[in-house]
């Protein structure tokens, strides 16, 4: 039914319709935003300065680079042993004898011994290592198919007793002497010298000097026991 309103309140009904109407098609017309929406222009966690240091601190970083280990200062002294030195004896026989540099606590050494007809006779192969207790030296001892002396079975022990210039002298440990187990198995033998010298003419040689501990002459035997000596001096190869 209609409604009889006074004239003055009839203008300002319409005009509220009109503004309701507006109000209604602006509403209609905006883009909604939802809960979704909201959510997704919020910046990610991972730009935030915390997390970007959380990141960086779990990926993960190459290792420093160590340098090498530097000679150790008690294998100084015998620098003299490096290279190689070679000498042939008159019935075609080779000896020759190869000592690697120094590296950290360590030198190697190996020894080959050829005959005439070109077959290997031995090899022997040496380490000498800076240990806390002194400079020791370990040998093996090996025929020419590598097969294991029975009198040498076990790596030979020598400490080093002395070095004076280019020269170092190596006698067997005690039992014992380092650490429980340690043994010389180094049978009759009384010491070992290294000695490198130079000629007049700049030839340097190396020279090994075996020696044993007095012992009998088989074919003498009334006579004092002696020392056995054995020298072998190798010339540096070209």
């Amino acid at each position: 039914m209609p409604l009889n309103l006074p004239c003055f309140v009839r203008p300002t009904c319409l005009m509220l319709t009109v503004a309701g109407c507006a109000l209604a098609t602006l509403l209609a017309l905006t883009p909604r935003v939802d809960a979704a929406d909201r959510t997704a222009t919020v910046p990610p966690a991972s730009a935030t300065p915390s997390a970007t240091a959380a990141s960086d601190a779990a990926t993960p970083k190459a290792p420093a680079k160590r340098e090498p280990a530097a000679p150790d200062a008690a294998l100084a002294p015998l620098s003299f042993l490096e290279g190689h030195w070679v000498t042939t004896l008159p019935n075609g026989m080779v000896s020759e004898e190869m000592w690697m540099p120094v590296r950290g606590k360590a030198m190697l050494g190996s020894f080959r011994q050829t005959r005439p007809d070109g077959n290997p006779a031995f090899f022997e192969f040496t380490q000498i290592v800076a240990m806390k207790d002194g400079v020791v030296l370990r040998q093996v001892h090996l025929h020419g198919r590598f097969e294991t002396d029975e009198r040498r079975k076990d790596p030979m022990f020598l400490k080093l007793a002395k070095v004076e210039g280019n020269s170092a002298t190596f006698i067997p440990i005690a039992d014992g002497e380092f650490g429980e187990g340690s043994k010389s198995h180094a049978g009759d033998l009384a010491n070992v010298t290294y000695a490198r010298s130079t000629s007049t003419d700049g030839a340097e040689s190396l020279t090994l000097r075996i020696e044993s501990r007095p012992v009998k002459d088989p074919k003498n035997p009334d006579a004092e026991p002696k020392p056995q000596i054995i020298e072998i001096s190798m010339k540096r190869a070209e």
